[in-house]
């Protein structure tokens, strides 16, 4: 094999940034920096044993994320997970999906029931493996795939829209155990339910699951509401 410093070189500093975008996403989530703070590149370069550079990137690509706020004058903060907005998203989530749970349990097949209890299990084994990036994405898939059954394009673009403006309030609801442990067991019995074509129990069981998920996450808002202090 031919020796490839620069490949090494590469790979490393993936490795690295990986490393820190992680560390400063757990940091965020687990609130041990808190909405309004003051994220000093210097000062996590410290903390976090690297370089500025590493730092930068990761600020910038939890900037699109929606957990960091990069302004020119005052740098770069812990966004503010505002309860409004996500009162708001939750509102319509619950409207267009309570309805499209009707549809789902009217035409699923057997086939695409399968297909929902095999993303479940990859939900279970991120959960197991303490995964949270893991089960966010695989949560995302098990939606898409149950929502595609209700043989509505316009309603599924709609609802999978409303899904990733939720994004970064189901990120926080993946870094709270006891909360993401709620989240297998709902999409276990929703699976149960639209299997036995209620449509009726499935839009019960679709608002109650999610109406339980806003109130969660309002919660764990409320609790972390900061005192705003600054950090640097």
């Amino acid at each position: 094999m031919v020796h490839n410093p620069l490949a090494e070189l590469t790979l490393a500093h993936d490795t690295v940034q990986a490393t820190v975008v992680a560390q400063l996403r757990q940091l965020i989530l687990s609130r041990q920096y808190k909405p309004g703070d003051r994220l000093v590149q210097n000062d996590l370069a410290e903390h976090l044993g690297v370089s500025r550079t590493p730092i930068r990137e990761a600020l910038h690509q939890l900037a699109k994320e929606g957990l960091v706020t990069i302004s020119p004058y005052r740098g770069a903060s812990v966004a503010s997970l505002e309860p409004a907005e996500l009162e708001g998203i939750y509102h319509i989530r619950i409207a267009l999906e309570s309805y499209a749970a009707r549809l789902v349990a009217r035409n699923i097949t057997p086939a695409e029931i399968a297909a929902l209890w095999d993303i479940h299990a990859e939900m279970v084994r991120a959960y197991d493996d303490g995964e949270p990036e893991g089960l966010l994405e695989v949560n995302r898939r098990f939606y898409a795939q149950m929502y595609q059954t209700t043989r509505q394009p316009r309603l599924y673009e709609m609802i999978i829209n409303h899904l990733d403006l939720s994004r970064q309030y189901r990120r926080l609801y993946f870094y709270i155990s006891h909360l993401a442990a709620n989240t297998i067991e709902e999409h276990a019995r929703m699976i149960d339910t639209i299997s036995s074509g209620d449509e009726d129990a499935a839009e019960a069981v679709m608002r109650t699951g999610l109406d339980a998920t806003a109130k969660g996450l309002l919660n764990a808002l409320m609790q972390s509401a900061p005192e705003r202090s600054a950090r640097g």
